[in-house]
């Protein structure tokens, strides 16, 4: 089977982590697989990890006609069985204009949260009527990354039966390798606690849903009762200036660090000692899952699929989105409190290896590639398409 995705981001964010950590498992090796996305530093890592990679136009652009007619062309090259889209509008009307089966992945939340947490638009009758016209024209299934993204999905209009959840998943190899960098650290703490600076960082696109100006907010709270605490912030994107004038505007430079693009995220995660993501809205927060895998404790927004992969208490901590007070406060609570976020850690990284494994997401992922490509070749008996190599399931409740 000969499956072509297609991405249009130039950074590494989520969705490119996500085909990072998928595309490279046994699942795919099965596939003749190639990714479409335009030039960048998404593309330089898709090249080094051996995955073919096509270069087009529409750099982070979901749609324009000048990108549709392109795609178009490439797909009547390529010949695709499968169109698995991220994000990319294009991308599923050329393939709909080509007849190729699509799938896509909802990889976040549209619509962001408020204080409590909750949606802050609910759709009405019309555009859910519109989203679920959408749905079927453009798609044949569609890939949540978390139970929050289905019910969001499901609110549009977007029938249930079109929508896999499948969790993303990610190589744990490399965060072994973090935990045991963290517990040296955490030990060299527990004898010189005076003299070491406390760790807060986190790791996301520089841009308004992440909620980075809450938590420069929050660690002005923090500082002033404890500096020894010291923030990072890994990413890059269009919030950079901004948020370089809000340190700054609150004489926070020796305590808070805009750390640039990461592209050592163990070793990054491994230098920590707590993860925060406060984001306003997040379809499953993958950074946590890679934090939770180098054995951090995490403090996070209860938005979109976080609850799913935080559990309160357990393996860290949940505040609401928008609150820096709420969000120190939780923060201190780990600060003072070693054995409790040594805990939490741990419960996270044994959690993580339970549920959040690559190798299982990438089988389930083909699996719907093989259902969209059966039920195409029931639809169209006289038609040949080449199904899928068979590949056998971990215990997942699906039949291999």
């Amino acid at each position: 089977m000969k499956v072509l995705h297609v991405i249009t981001d130039t950074n590494v964010g989520g969705a490119g982590r996500y085909l990072l950590y998928l595309l490279p498992q046994p699942a795919f090796r099965e596939l003749d697989v190639a990714v479409a996305c335009p030039d960048g530093e998404l593309a330089v890592r898709l090249e080094a990890a051996g995955i073919r990679r096509i270069p087009i136009s529409g750099r982070d652009v979901s749609f324009s006609p000048r990108l549709t007619v392109e795609l178009a062309r490439l797909l009547r090259e390529e010949r695709p069985d499968i169109v698995h889209t991220h994000g990319s509008l294009s991308g599923r009307i050329a393939a709909r204009l080509r007849k190729v089966p699509v799938v896509y992945t909802k990889h976040g939340q549209v619509k962001p949260a408020n204080r409590t947490g909750a949606a802050l638009h609910s759709p009405g009758a019309l555009p859910r009527f519109v989203g679920g016209t959408a749905a079927r024209l453009l798609a044949d299934r569609v890939i949540a990354v978390s139970d929050g993204v289905r019910r969001e999905l499901e609110a549009s209009g977007i029938s249930p039966r079109m929508i896999a959840v499948i969790p993303n998943g990610i190589d744990l190899r490399p965060y072994r390798r973090s935990v045991r960098r963290l517990a040296k650290a955490q030990a060299a703490a527990l004898d010189d606690t005076g003299r070491r600076a406390f760790l807060i960082g986190t790791l996301a696109r520089l841009s308004p849903e992440k909620g980075l100006d809450t938590l420069i907010d929050a660690a002005k709270i923090v500082v002033a009762s404890y500096p020894s605490a010291r923030f990072v912030i890994g990413g890059t994107g269009p919030l950079e200036a901004d948020l370089t004038k809000k340190i700054r505007d609150l004489r926070l430079e020796p305590y808070v660090r805009l750390a640039g693009f990461v592209d050592d995220v163990p070793g990054f995660l491994g230098d920590l000692d707590l993860f925060v993501l406060p984001s306003y809205s997040e379809g499953i927060g993958l950074a946590i899952i890679e934090a939770m895998a180098a054995g951090l404790p995490v403090v996070a927004s209860a938005v979109g699929g976080v609850p799913e992969v935080v559990a309160d208490g357990v393996t860290g901590l949940l505040v609401p989105p928008r609150q820096p007070k709420a969000l120190a406060q939780a923060i201190v609570r780990l600060l003072v409190d070693p054995d409790l976020a040594r805990s939490m850690g741990a419960s996270g990284r044994e959690k993580v290896e339970r549920l959040h494994d690559a190798k299982v997401a990438a089988e389930k992922t083909v699996q719907v590639y093989r259902e969209v490509l059966a039920s195409k070749a029931e639809a169209r008996p006289g038609k040949k398409i080449r199904l899928p190599i068979r590949l056998p399931f971990r215990k997942t409740g699906k039949p291999s």
